[in-house]
């Protein structure tokens, strides 16, 4: 009997662990989780500092200024980035400063240069409104002792540009999880193989390769072995270093579906046998000593579906990730979907956001071992279980991919 979805969801869940930590070169880090609170030693930014190109001020002696009535203060030295003022801004003096640099002692407010004239030494202030809030205070932006990016941040851009301003060079951040990917049938070819009658090329490893890498893993591909129990056993064993195996083929009822042999002479504890979903009903999942080992259907479109919607929650969190769900919307079906489902069913979609709401069409080329639609897809319809066929114009749960 197939188990629920959500059943087969928690259960591995609940088995799997994050795959470790380890430092890494910050420029290494880009898509990494961040295993640690990270926190500023110091003020950013450390001084108070000009926004702009301008002139620093006493605030109070330029708010009234205009083209009609300057105010006329003399330049007592300038100050680019880098740079530390040694003059003192005092009543009827201005210092030069330029974006970046340190707020001398006395200054209060910041003038733009477009809203100054140069004669000489002498620098009219046409308009000083506004001066005291073009600077950038001290400690703004992030406080000393702040925890300024958390443990379990996805780094992005912004928060490798975080983490080198407050000089954390090696930051510890979770592994990728290793996951081999084992692929049997004696019917299948290598990609680079002239194909003999009877034989396909092997598709599985580089879709689920592509997949493994989205979740935030490390594909380890053994390549295609023959439907042969020991040869199966033997690439199990070998694949000790990964922490997840990922087989495909031989987990239905055929005479050449030698998945549950291959589960008995390893000793495997079987977790879950089938799950009440299409595509992607044979699942065979259990653990080798702490290693999760599953099997999943050969024919590609079931072995995808079955991995987004079971394995790939469990690589983001053994990678550290603190949310394994992709976001789901409600949508208008543009075009009709004619297969009733008595189980719950997944439909390759494509999603756009109209006038009225999120649109969804359903891709053609459906099938369990048809894998075309999936290029185009960017979103999954969920269809409840026991759902008659679909009609255009009705509202239905969708899965956005990207």
């Amino acid at each position: 009997m197939a188990s629920k979805l959500e059943t087969v969801q928690q259960t591995l869940l609940e088995v799997v662990r994050t795959a470790g930590t380890e430092p890494l070169p910050l420029e290494q880090c880009w898509q990494r989780v961040l295993a640690e609170d990270v926190a500023a030693d110091m003020d950013f930014p450390p001084f108070d500092r000009s926004p702009l190109d301008g002139y620093a001020v006493i605030a109070a002696e330029v708010e009234a200024a205009g083209r009609e009535r300057p105010v006329v203060l003399r330049e007592v030295e300038s100050v680019a980035a880098g740079e530390v003022p040694r003059q003192i801004v005092v009543p009827g003096t201005t210092c030069r400063i330029m974006t970046g640099a340190p707020l001398p002692e006395g200054a209060t407010g910041v003038v733009k240069l477009e809203d100054t004239v140069r004669l000489g030494r002498r620098i009219h202030i046409l308009n000083g409104a506004g001066a005291a809030r073009n600077i950038c205070r001290r400690g703004e932006e992030i406080a000393a002792g702040e925890v300024a990016v958390a443990a379990g941040t996805l780094l992005n851009s912004g928060a490798m540009g975080t983490l080198a301003l407050l000089g954390r060079a090696r930051p510890l951040v979770h592994r990728r999880p290793r996951v081999g990917i084992i692929v049997t049938g004696s019917e299948l070819a290598t990609v680079d193989d002239a194909l003999p009658p009877g034989k396909i090329h092997d598709s599985n490893s580089y879709m689920l390769g592509a997949q493994v890498r989205d979740a935030g893993a490390e594909p380890v591909l053994f390549g295609v072995i023959r439907d042969d129990v020991s040869a199966i056993c033997a690439v199990i064993e070998k694949a000790g270093d990964c922490d997840m195996v990922i087989t495909t083929g031989g987990v239905s009822v055929g005479d050449y579906d030698l998945a549950r042999l291959v589960f008995t002479r390893l000793g495997i504890a079987t977790l879950c046998e089938r799950v009440d979903m299409k595509p992607g009903m044979p699942v065979l999942a259990g653990l080798l000593a702490d290693r999760l080992v599953v099997g999943l259907s050969g024919n590609p479109a079931a072995a995808s579906i079955a991995f987004e919607q079971i394995i790939r929650p469990l690589l983001l969190k053994m990678g550290g990730r603190k949310a394994w769900w992709r976001q789901s919307a409600r949508g208008t079906m543009t075009k009709g979907f004619a297969k009733g489902s008595g189980a719950r069913r997944f439909v390759w979609a494509y999603s756009w956001l109209g006038e009225a709401g999120l649109l969804v069409e359903p891709l053609p080329l459906q099938g369990n071992g048809m894998l075309k639609s999936a290029i185009a897809a960017n979103s999954l319809i969920a269809v409840e279980a026991g759902s008659p066929p679909i009609g255009a114009g009705e509202n239905i749960e969708v899965i956005l991919l990207h």
